[in-house]
């Protein structure tokens, strides 16, 4: 078997073309799926991109909703709190009627449960205006107060 030395070679940088058609068939097959990989990538960095876009619309409308929703809890704050400062205010002059209602039915039971004089005419002399109301102490029950205490 005499093959000589140039056959030998030919054979040699035959094996070793093979060997690098088979590595460059495999680093186009990674190549191809790295850019695969990138498009993948670049399709999700897309969708990231929109999805934040999104988010921070949402997040525009969602304060501008907020806003609105506390500026209108603050006027309706602002409107109760001047309803109930009216209620204390009809409250507070219920009371008082209820009060000079109470003095003058108290004055009533005191005036019918005592005797009565025989009327007699007498003249009359003009004097100041002095005040309906006699002065009572808060704590000297109303009769008519308990009774409203006692409908409710």
């Amino acid at each position: 078997m005499d093959i000589s030395m140039g056959a030998m070679l030919e054979v040699i940088v035959s094996v070793l073309l093979v060997a690098t058609i088979g590595y460059c068939a495999t680093i186009d097959r990674r190549l191809r799926a790295m850019r695969d990989g990138q498009d993948g990538l670049r399709d999700l960095i897309n969708d990231l991109s929109g999805a934040t876009t999104q988010a921070m619309s949402a997040i525009a409308h969602l304060r501008q909703a907020s806003d609105a929703t506390g500026a209108a809890l603050t006027e309706q704050v602002k409107k109760g709190s001047l309803l109930a400062d009216e209620l204390s205010l009809m409250v507070q002059a219920g009371n008082d009627i209820a009060n000079r209602l109470g003095g003058i039915e108290t004055r009533r039971v005191v005036a019918s449960s005592m005797p009565q004089p025989q009327m007699q005419p007498r003249i009359v002399q003009s004097r100041p205006a002095q005040s309906v109301m006699p002065s009572r102490a808060s704590t000297e029950p109303h009769p008519l107060l308990d009774l409203l205490k006692r409908a409710r």
